[in-house]
């Protein structure tokens, strides 16, 4: 049976009431704290497993990123008797706060419950099991209390806008800053958005060929508005997941690094597939495919493993020279061009399965041009 000590603030908040929950504070080591407090593997509306396999990763990625990066917000939990011992340091403690050492012992059952952190967790025991982070406990809460902590904290989260950073009248150096933040996946730049993210991450598919007004570069290719457009699609689906910027980034890529890996000779400036109407027809085909999935309960679309082998799957049933023999002229990126697009791919798919030709009925495609490139190459 193992114990842990550790040295920490007590106190309660509100005195005036006699139920009120006691605060601990203090800060451990994550994977000694995972050895004594539970995590609850829940299931949301839609039967998705969590805690978020892409937001594990991402705050893996945002310390490995910066080795300033570090996470200040504390873990919450709560901590049950008989689970612990309390010691107050100075037997002449205030009645409402006081240094104390909290003694824990790991049982049958766990005596810490999380109430949230769960991902900031999971990410630092990734990235380094001995990395402290900071906890407040709460001491005796019974069933009720833990309940209403639970669904205060996981519901009423909200974003402050980066202009309010202005009002705080700090002096910093924005080059620096902006760095920085890009570790986050946050800028100070609100039109960079994703696609300047897509443009620099490491992990990123689509790193160093975004196609900027202000270079002309000729290794960068992809216009920002296929980037843009193609993002602004997966989020209208409304898929509760992929509301987390997150877990629609590794969304994102996990869709085009297996694209990518599986059709690496179509990486080039010529490429149909990576022009603007290829990359957002691409991307809408899949995300069709994979929603479809995720609505059957057959893919948690938070994660990217699970993402990758069924991408892998959709594109056994495509077919790479789609995107290299010619077209029949006309201009596909309007709203019915892209609609062509994305029921040629869906025909493709059908013939493939069906042990047809690929190109049957697929409209897009110049037969004309096939058949005379085909008697040229006998």
């Amino acid at each position: 049976m193992a114990s842990y000590k550790y040295p920490c603030i007590v106190y309660r908040q509100r005195v005036e009431v006699g139920n009120a929950p006691t605060f601990c504070l203090f800060h451990a080591p994550v994977g000694q704290l995972l050895e004594w407090a539970a995590i609850v593997r829940l299931e949301d509306d839609t039967g998705t497993s969590q805690p978020s396999p892409a937001k594990v990763m991402a705050i893996k990625r945002f310390l490995t990123n910066e080795p300033k990066n570090t996470i200040p917000t504390s873990i919450i939990l709560t901590i049950d008797q008989p689970g612990y011992d309390l010691k107050p340091l100075n037997p002449d403690v205030q009645e409402n706060h006081y240094l104390g050492i909290l003694a824990l012992t790991d049982g049958e059952k766990k005596p810490g419950l999380v109430i949230d952190g769960q991902h900031r967790l999971l990410g630092m025991q990734h990235f380094n099991p001995q990395l402290s982070v900071n906890v407040v406990a709460l001491l005796n809460a019974d069933d009720t209390e833990k309940a209403f902590q639970f669904m205060v904290i996981n519901n009423k989260a909200s974003q402050v806008s980066k202009e309010n950073l202005e009002a705080l009248a700090l002096h910093y150096e924005k080059q620096q800053l902006d760095k920085r933040l890009k570790t986050a996946r946050l800028t100070l730049t609100p039109n960079l958005g994703f696609v300047g993210l897509i443009d620099t991450e490491d992990g990123s598919p689509f790193k160093g060929i975004i196609r900027w007004d202000t270079t002309n570069d000729p290794l960068r290719i992809v216009p920002p508005a296929a980037i843009e457009a193609s993002m602004s699609y997966i989020q209208q689906q409304r898929v509760k997941p992929l509301e987390s910027d997150d877990v629609l980034l590794e969304f994102f890529y996990s869709i085009w690094k297996t694209v990518k890996d599986r059709w690496a000779s179509l990486w080039h400036k010529d490429s149909k597939l990576l022009k603007k109407v290829g990359i957002l027809c691409l991307t809408q085909y899949i995300t069709n495919a994979l929603i479809a999935s995720y609505d059957w309960e057959r893919l948690d679309i938070s994660d990217p493993s699970q993402v990758i082998k069924h991408v892998a799957v959709l594109l056994r049933h495509q077919e790479k020279n789609f995107w290299v023999l010619p077209w029949i002229p006309s201009n596909y990126d309007t709203p019915s061009g892209r609609a062509l697009i994305v029921e040629s791919l869906v025909q493709i798919s059908r013939n493939l399965r069906g042990g047809d030709l690929w190109y049957a009925d697929v409209k897009v495609v110049d037969v004309t041009q096939l058949e005379i490139m085909a008697q040229e190459s006998m």
